[in-house]
Parts: structure tokens; C-alpha cells; sequence
């Protein structure tokens, strides 16, 4: 399957989305953070992060989108 490019915010949330660069690879183009998303670097073995794991990780990084791991904010919620 091929990669699918998503819209990313920096971290920073007031430098807006991030630019996608290729190869999984995203850039803000303000202060220069980098991100790799490791589903480009997938190899197809079908392994996935629980939807439970997956929630306890993105309430302690504050429910930050970035960690959301493919799942929808309802999703995640519910797994809580």
C-alpha cells in the first residue's frame, strides 16, 4: 500500500502544518523541527499498535495529534 501524505502541525501548534519532504520525512518551515512518521517505514507485517496502548501513549503526551497513532480522537477516547 502506499504512503499516505496527512497534514501535521509542529509542535509548536503556532507555526501551523508542517511541510511533507518525502520518504516519511515532514519539516516546519518556521523553526525547522523535523518528524519521521514510522508508517512510511512499514513493512506490511501488519503489526499495530492496540487501540488501548495506543490511547494510554497519547494521553500522556497530552493528546497531543501526533500520537494518535492512525486512530480517531473518538476511537482513542473510548479505549480510555
Amino acid at each position: 500500500m502506499a504512503y499516505k501524505v496527512y497534514s501535521l502541525l509542529c509542535r509548536n501548534h503556532d507555526h501551523g502544518e508542517m511541510e511533507y519532504k518525502g520518504e516519511g520525512d515532514f519539516e516546519c518551515p518556521v523553526c525547522g523541527f523535523t518528524y519521521h512518521d514510522d508508517d512510511y517505514d512499514d513493512d506490511g507485517s501488519g503489526e499495530r499498535l492496540s487501540v488501548y496502548d495506543a490511547a494510554l501513549i497519547w494521553r500522556s503526551k497530552g493528546k497531543d495529534e501526533d500520537y494518535m497513532f492512525g486512530y480517531t480522537e473518538d476511537e482513542l477516547e473510548d479505549a480510555l
